[in-house]
């Protein structure tokens, strides 16, 4: 099965380092390791959905947990109009404001 992991990922450095990365990457590390995967294919471009890392409830619940976390809510259905929206970056800048 062909997983998309990510658009020319070797050659765009991950965003800086954060508490939110942190926490998103302690997440997805069972998901990203069953898959055969390691924390180095964990980037910023990674399609967290379309790589097979979550199904489309495991990113709505991502999103939930980290609306928790943090005290931030997201209009989740106006986020996923962006072309990026499931990507890490993506929900990173859905919780920094960017």
């Amino acid at each position: 099965m062909e997983r998309p992991i990510a658009n020319n990922s070797s050659t765009l450095p991950n965003m800086v380092d954060s508490p939110l990365r942190e926490r998103i990457t302690r997440t997805l590390m069972p998901r990203i390791e069953r898959l055969g995967l390691g924390a180095k294919d964990l980037t910023d471009d990674l399609d967290l959905v379309r790589s097979g890392v979550l199904d489309s409830l495991g990113f709505v619940d991502l999103i939930a947990g980290l609306e928790d976390s943090t005290g931030i809510r997201v209009d989740l259905e106006h986020a996923l109009g962006r072309p990026d929206a499931t990507t890490l970056r993506g929900v990173i800048e859905l919780f920094s404001g960017s």
